[in-house]
Order: structure tokens, then C-alpha cells, then sequence
């Protein structure tokens, strides 16, 4: 469990890190052309290790294995991937990756429910605390409208965010299943990713191909690494899965606003203004991923 518990952190940074690249990558890419980038790169690296590490699991796939597989990257990648980046490019990552504190909820009903997943007191009482401390993120401000945003664009944004949430989180419970009884998670990582990339390439290649070369190529570079450090956190995400219930890991998981949020602090200051309410919320949402960790490993 102790594992679990440390590759589901690795993909929370992993993830936080991915975050802040797009932000700073979206500010003069499309969030299509931005999605696609990161897909690919994430898919050339994780699928490469999946190729030399774990080609004989490959090779033997079953028909329900690669049917899995592709679910799991159409979730996970044309809808979700797009989804949360298109979120960041309108209201920032300090206020888009927050909505991800619904994944954990969502995640925790459905584990329930689909899966027969019993979790114990402390993990039934950290996962709403988690919530709880990432909506006050979201709570409106006075005086924050940034100029050239308006309210109908930001509640935009949010929709994207919870869209992405909820694809999430229904995708981890997927994973749960094949990743703990049917496919090896490194395998599962770069397969849905490769499928995620051939389907944002059909689908964006014509758009993608009329505006690259325009496009500032230190920028690409920037989304590409983004894709790198997400490609990771798919894979620890899914090591994590292997080992634990979902409705331990995906609260875990869900810490990536407050890493995102110290990551900004740190990085974007000039983009994202942090005020009390920010610093507030990701404290309480500590607190969450502390009792379910603590319930984790109890």
C-alpha cells in the first residue's frame, strides 16, 4: 500500500508539473494544437518504455484487453486531456485543476458502486474535507475579472474543468479494473496513450498542420515537455491502481492543485494571482489527503 501511495503522489506532480507547462504554453498555442503535443510526447516516451520493457505483454493482448485500451484512451485523451488544457487557456491553471477535487468524489461513488470498493472511515471522511477545501478556489472574488475575461467565459472554463474531472475519474475506475486483473499498467500507459494520439491526430491534423509552422517553436518545446511529465504521471497513476482500491488513490491523486498552486506561486506569479481563499483551500485539502493517506495505510 505504502507504494500505492507514493507512485499515486509521483503522478499528482507529475501531473501539477504537466499543468504549468500548458499554462505557460497556452499562452501562445492553440489548446487543440497544445492537447495533441502534449499526447504525442507523452506517448513517445511512455509507449517506447512499454515497447522495450514489456513488448511479450504486448504481444499477447486479449480482444478484451485491446478493447479496454481503446475506451481508456478515447477517455482519457481526445476528451479529457482536451477538455482540462482548454480549461487552463481560459481561466488559468490555479482555477481550472482545482475542479479536479470532484474526480475524487466521483471516483469514490463509482468505486463504490461498480467495483464493491469498501473504504474505511478515514478515507470516507478525508475525501469530501478534500473537496471541501478545493471549492473555496473557486468561490468568486470581488474585483477579479481579469481584463478581456468575462463571467460567461470563465464559468466556460469551469464546465471544461468538471467535464474533465468527471472523464477522469470514470476512466481511473476503468483502470482499476484492467490495470489490477488484466494488463500490465506500463503496457495499459503507453497503449492508451498511442490510442489517444492516433485519434487527436486524425481528428486535429489538418487544423494542427495550418497553424504550426506560425506557431513559436520555444512554445511547442514547452507543451512537448508538459506531455512528457503527464505521459509519467499516467503511468505512476496507473502503477498506483495496480496496488490500491481507486477510492484510496484517486484522493491522493487529487493533491495536484495544491502542488499546481505552489508550483504557480513559485513560477507564475505573473500570470496567477494567489489570494487567501487559494492559500485557505489547499491548506484544508492537506488536511483530506493526510486522513486518507493515514486511512491508506492504517
Amino acid at each position: 500500500m505504502a507504494l500505492a501511495v507514493a507512485f499515486a503522489f509521483l503522478a499528482a506532480c507529475g501531473f501539477a508539473s504537466g499543468n504549468i507547462l500548458v499554462r505557460v504554453g497556452t499562452q501562445k498555442i492553440p489548446a487543440a494544437t497544445a492537447a495533441l503535443v502534449t499526447v504525442l510526447s507523452g506517448m513517445v516516451l511512455v509507449g517506447g518504455l512499454a515497447l522495450v520493457f514489456r513488448f511479450d505483454d504486448i504481444s499477447s493482448l486479449s480482444l478484451e484487453a485491446m478493447g479496454w485500451i481503446l475506451v481508456m484512451g478515447i477517455m482519457g485523451y481526445p476528451m479529457a486531456r482536451l477538455f482540462i488544457i482548454t480549461a487552463i487557456s481560459m481561466v488559468g491553471a490555479t482555477r481550472a485543476v482545482p475542479m479536479a477535487g470532484l474526480q475524487p468524489v466521483i471516483a469514490f461513488t463509482l468505486g463504490v458502486i461498480l467495483l464493491g470498493e469498501r473504504p474505511n472511515l478515514l478515507v470516507t471522511i478525508g475525501t469530501p474535507i478534500i473537496v471541501a477545501g478545493l471549492f473555496l478556489v473557486i468561490m468568486p472574488r470581488r474585483g477579479s475579472n481579469a481584463v478581456g475575461q468575462n463571467v460567461d467565459f470563465r464559468r466556460l472554463g469551469y464546465i471544461f474543468a468538471i467535464g474533465a474531472s468527471a472523464t477522469f475519474a470514470s476512466r481511473d475506475v476503468i483502470s482499476r479494473h484492467v490495470v489490477s486483473s488484466l494488463i500490465d499498467p506500463l503496457v495499459t500507459a503507453g497503449l492508451a496513450l498511442a490510442v489517444g494520439g492516433v485519434i487527436l491526430s486524425v481528428i486535429m491534423h489538418r487544423q494542427v498542420a495550418r497553424t504550426i509552422q506560425t506557431l513559436p517553436k520555444n512554445y511547442l518545446l514547452i507543451c512537448a515537455l508538459a506531455g512528457i511529465f503527464q505521459g509519467l504521471a499516467v503511468a505512476s497513476l496507473f502503477q498506483a491502481l495496480s496496488r490500491a482500491p481507486v477510492t484510496v488513490v484517486s484522493p491522493i491523486y487529487a493533491c495536484q492543485p495544491l502542488l499546481t498552486l505552489i508550483l504557480a506561486r513559485i513560477f507564475l506569479s505573473r500570470l496567477e494571482a494567489i489570494d487567501f481563499l487559494l492559500a485557505a483551500g489547499t491548506t484544508i485539502s492537506v488536511v483530506g489527503v493526510i486522513l486518507v493517506i493515514l486511512g491508506a495505510t492504517s
